[in-house]
Parts: structure tokens; sequence; C-alpha cells
């Protein structure tokens, strides 16, 4: 496919009057959280290239908005590159940070600053909003989601957000937002390019309860339609005390006409009427020379804005009954995924216990060869050291002899003469060695996944994973390997090859933790399609600390069962 051209790149004009507008105005103020929040104009950027690449990169995978300051766009990713030929990265490792859920106030965008004090209009800013491919996301802390590639099997990185100086707490409820760090360019689609107003005071001012338009002081409590006013109660009754005065309709704020304000398009008017068509109230102006004079907007069915409010307030407070049944089920399925991963973790803590009980047996086993192997060592040491002795016993008494009567010594000194040519005899002396340093560890450890639990089926859990060979200690069951700790048959050795424990299965260690009514969240779409064994290598070997002619000495009889095991 040739590559878009500048000619080809639009940004054609959202009419203010279409559905589309008013679903992106809405979702603004959503993201923003105020009910002030105007578009002032938006743009469809239209680029066919980029569409195609992201329909094909994020097909059946989970998409979401996301609204992109000006702020992100740094380097080569300016707007009119954005919109022309996609988001750019350096290096594969290289992406964007991208936010799903409400703006953060106090960026550097500035999103949430009030206008300057005086000024006639609230500030215009610029936003653009993009379809992202979420997909299934890999958690991670944010160092690692920018450093790192997304590993095979996902399509994004979650970021788990820390606050300073304590742990990560997922559980924990917050607003919502929720960070992630995408790598690919081609799940990322521009989709408007919005100018919007927004003024923090102004947002402020109408969540404030009105004062009162008489005293000024008081918290007005009663709107009276006939003089337009908002009054507190003791106003209300000093100002409709006469006759003609209390005639004035009059109704608690808030439960009257006070409530729907002044016209959008006719700022001095008062709304009066709502298009149950179009679904915006309209004012009298508005039917009569604005939006519902001409066209098929004149044909709409205007209804009292007092009646369309009490309909729709009606509807808001009934319960959406297919959200609520969504929200059931996200709750439950929230529940199974907790109660799993509590499996989980009660799964490898048992395991945990099995494997340091195994390397304790396989510990003491070891310390038994080798106190084996030092004992005769010891012994060949001692007897060496007996005879080093006798012969400088024997030479230190003629030393001391000579010291004494002269006659004596000659008297002694045939006799010693004869225990010399005892010791001449070395019929009792080892000039060799034959404790052999031929102790290995044969095997290793290899966590695995138990195929027997799920039945092959790769939507229900984690399955199409190896159970591993026969060598080593398996977390796996009936395949189970062992440890074994293997000496030669030297002399002064011991013929050992001891064979501790096995792990036993996992639906066993799990047991009444693990049953029918969990539902597994699985692997990973791509590591389904693959069988994997994840492999502990040369754990014991590694503890052990040992030095490698005692490692992989190749005597016959251990070579048979290193060879049986690998």
């Amino acid at each position: 496919m040739a590559a878009t051209t500048s000619k080809d790149i639009k940004k054609a004009p959202l009419p203010p009057t279409t559905s589309d507008f008013a679903h992106l105005e809405y979702g603004l103020q959503l993201a923003l959280g105020s009910s002030t929040a105007r578009i002032v104009s938006a743009y469809v950027v239209s680029n066919p290239h980029l569409s195609v690449q992201f329909e094909k990169r994020c097909k059946d995978i989970l998409v979401q908005p996301s609204w992109i300051e000006p702020s992100q766009l740094v380097g080569a990713n300016t707007e009119d590159e954005v919109i022309r030929r996609g988001f750019q990265f350096a290096a594969p490792s290289q992406g964007i940070k991208l936010s799903v859920g409400v703006l953060k106030a106090g960026n550097q965008n500035n999103l949430h600053a009030p206008s300057v004090h005086g000024s006639e209009s609230p500030q215009v800013k610029k936003i653009l909003l993009c379809r992202v491919g979420i997909g299934r996301a890999h958690v991670a802390d944010e160092l690692s989601a920018e450093r790192e590639v997304v590993p095979d099997g996902y399509d994004s990185f979650y970021v788990l957000n820390r606050r300073a100086g304590a742990p990560a707490d997922i559980h924990e409820k917050s607003e919502y937002r929720h960070d992630y760090v995408i790598k690919s360019t081609s799940q990322i689609l521009p989709m408007y390019l919005v100018h919007y107003e927004y003024d923090a005071c102004k947002e402020l001012k109408s969540r404030e309860k009105a004062k009162c338009d008489n005293c000024e002081s008081e918290v007005a409590t009663i709107y009276c339609s006939s003089d337009a006013a908002n009054l507190c109660n003791k106003c209300d009754l000093q100002l409709h005390t006469s006759k003609f005065a209390n005639r004035h309709v009059r109704a608690p704020i808030g439960k009257g006409t006070d409530v729907f304000g002044h016209c959008r398009h006719h700022p001095d008017k008062k709304i009066e009427f709502f298009c149950s068509q179009c679904h915006i109230p309209v004012c009298v102006y508005c039917k009569m020379v604005g939006n519902h004079a001409n066209g098929e907007s004149a044909k709409h069915q205007l209804v009292s804005v007092t009646e369309a409010y009490q309909t729709v307030l009606q509807e808001a407070r009934t319960l959406d009954p297919v959200l609520q049944s969504r929200r059931t089920e996200i709750i439950n399925q929230i529940g199974a995924v907790n109660q799993r991963a509590k499996a989980v973790s009660q799964m490898g803590s048992q395991i945990e216990t099995q494997i340091e009980d195994m390397y304790k047996r396989a510990m003491a086993e070891l310390h038994t060869v080798i106190n084996d192997k030092l004992n005769v060592l010891l012994g060949d040491e001692l007897e060496l050291k007996r005879q080093l002795g006798e012969i400088e016993h024997l030479e230190e008494y003629v030393k001391y002899q000579q010291q004494g009567d002269a006659t004596q010594f000659l008297f002694s000194w045939a006799r010693h003469q004869s225990y010399r040519s005892d010791l001449h005899d070395f019929k009792f002396f080892r000039n060799s060695i034959d404790v052999e340093l031929d102790v290995k560890v044969s095997g290793g450890i290899n966590i695995v996944l138990d195929d027997n639990i799920h039945g092959g089926n790769s939507n229900n859990g984690i399955s199409g994973i190896s159970n591993g060979g026969s060598n080593g200690l398996n977390a796996s069951g009936s395949n189970g390997g062992s440890l074994q700790i293997g000496s030669g048959n030297g002399k002064g050795g011991r013929d050992k090859k001891a064979t501790i424990g096995t792990v036993v299965g996992a639906a066993q260690i799990l047991g009444a933790s693990v049953n029918a009514g969990m539902v597994g969240m699985g692997l990973p779409r791509k590591v389904q399609e693959r069988r994997v064994q994840r492999r502990t290598s040369d754990f014991f070997a590694e503890s052990l600390a040992m030095t490698p002619a005692m490692s992989w000495t190749n005597d016959s009889d251990d070579q048979s069962l290193f060879e049986s095991d690998h």
C-alpha cells in the first residue's frame, strides 16, 4: 500500500448539531468531571492507511478511547505528523504512556487552570482523542513498562501506580483512571482534534448554592418566577406580603423553572421547552428564529421543560437492568479472580515448602556422604601424624640421652639402632589418596503445569503446558521426577545413590481451594498456542557451592546415572 501523503490528510469539521458531536462533548465532560466544559470546535482526523493498520492489529482485542494532551506530543510526534502518519517510536522498547478515564488535574497542559480573572471567556484548550488497542495488558511498574518490550501473548503494559513510600494496592478504590504503555504504533488511531473551553471557577460556581438576590447574604431557598429572583425565606415573606405580590408563582429552589437556566444559544432567554428527538433544551427564540424554526427540526414536537425534567429524573433514578446484570457479573468474576489468586499463592507456598523440605533432606544426605569421606581422610591424616610423631619422638629421645651419662648412651645405642631399623619398614604407609571427588547432583527442579487438571481446554484456565521430561524434580504429579545425589565406588568412599522425595500433583496441593466454579483467566493467547516448560536449573548445585571437579566427576557408575537423567 502506498504511503499516505499530506494531501490525503483531512481535518473535516464536525457539525455541532450531529449526534457524534454531542457524544464527543459528553465524553470530554465525563473525562474532565465537568458539566460546564464546552467544545468550541472539533475536527475529524481522516487517515485511511492508519485505520486499516489499526483495524488489522486490534481486531478482536480490547479498544478504549484515550485523550492525549499536546504535552505528550514530543519530538517527531507533532500534531500534524501524528495525524499524517501516526505515532512513531525510534525503537521497539520505546512507546507512549496513555490514560483511560479521567483527565488528571494539574498536569503540564494545565487542564484545570481557571481563566484569568476578569477575562471575558475561558481559555481555549486543545486535545486529541485516539482509539487505543489495549488488548491484554501485562502489569508492570512505570520504569519497567518504559524500558522493556511487551512480552509474548500481551498487547500492552498496565502501569501499576505506587504512592511514594507505600506498596501497591490494586484493591484500593480510587478515581476511574488507568495508565497503559503502548509500544506498537499500529495500536493508536487518532480520531478527533478538539478545541474546548473549560473554566474551573465557572464549574465551581455552578455547584454553589445561590444567594438571596435581595439581601445578598443568606442562602436562597425560594425562586420567584414572576420576579425571576432567588430569595431566602425571610425576604420572601417580606416581599410577598401584599395582596398582589402574593400571587407570584414561587417554588423551592431546585424544584421549579430555576433549575433550567438560560439557553445556550440565546443566553438572555430562559429555557422553556425540550425537544425529545434532538434531546436538547430550547427557548422561545430557538423555536421562532433559531435551530428549531426551519427545516426538519421545525416539525419536532416540543414538551414543557419541567415535564421533560421530571420524566428524565424518574428514568435516571431507575437502575439500568443490563448494566446492573453486567456489574453483578463483573463483581462475581472479581471474586473468582481473587479466590484463584489466593489459591495460586497457597499452591506456590506449599510447593515452596516441599522444595525446601527436599532441599533440607538432600543437604542432610549430602552432609552424610561428605562426612563419611572426611572421616576416612581424617583417619588417614591421624595415622600419618602418628607415624611422623613416632619418628620425631625416637630422635628426640636420642638427643636426650646424649645430654646424660656417656656410658648409658653407649649401652643404649644398639637398642636405638634396633628401633630405627623397625621404622625403616614403611609397611603401613599410604602414599595415595583413595577418597575421590565423585559427589555430584543429578537432575534439577522443573516447575511445570499439569494438563490433567484442565483437560486441554484453553478457555478454562491454564493449559497446553508441557509436563516436562523424566529428569529433575517436577511439580506436576504423576510424572514427577526426583533429586539424586550420587557417589562413586572409590576406596574410602560410600556407595550411595539416594532418591529424595517427589512433589505431589497440583490438584492435591490446592485441595478444596480449587473447584469447578472457579473461572480461570488463562495464559496469554500466544503462550496458550505452544508448549512451555519453565526450568530452574542447577538449584542445588548453586546452593551447595561445589567445585567444578566435585560436580562433574565422570566415574563409571555415576556416569550412567547422569546419562539416564538427561
